[in-house]
């Protein structure tokens, strides 16, 4: 893009962003804070048994206070080697991710193409059940 063309173009965003902030109308006053229920029912929570070509996952995440507070793995892979090299890193990570995020909706662990979708499949399962638990 050349520089013109990029001024152009932020000239343009910020034309469309003022734009959006309206005229002399006073602002809706925000709605009052309401108490939302947690979407998670306390407990500890065993995710399915997910398999692939490298061996069987399943997670157990526990939820204190309607958050995620620990993830572990109940299996992980094989026994392999190379497979028990990747878990002992890719499965801290993704536990650390999770409770993070407060969901399993995460990136995987970069060298973990068969341990990352398994593992948190599992994490989610676990998660579906804490859901409806609370419901």
């Amino acid at each position: 893009m050349t520089r013109t063309a990029g001024a152009l173009a932020f000239a343009g965003a910020a034309a469309t962003a003022l734009s959006a902030c309206g005229g002399a109308e006073a602002a809706e006053p925000e709605a009052a804070a309401t108490t939302v229920d947690p979407v998670y029912a306390d407990g500890v929570y065993d995710g399915p048994r997910v398999t692939n070509i490298r061996g069987g996952y399943q997670a157990q995440v526990t939820i204190e206070d309607g958050t995620i507070t620990d993830v572990q793995a109940i299996e992980a892979g094989t026994q392999d080697a190379e497979s028990v090299s990747i878990n002992a890193r890719a499965i801290p990570e993704l536990r650390d991710k999770v409770i993070e995020a407060q969901s399993a909706d995460v990136e995987a662990v970069s060298g973990s193409s068969y341990t990352s979708p398994a593992f948190t499949e599992s994490i989610q399962g676990a998660l579906d059940d804490a859901a409806a638990a609370a419901e």
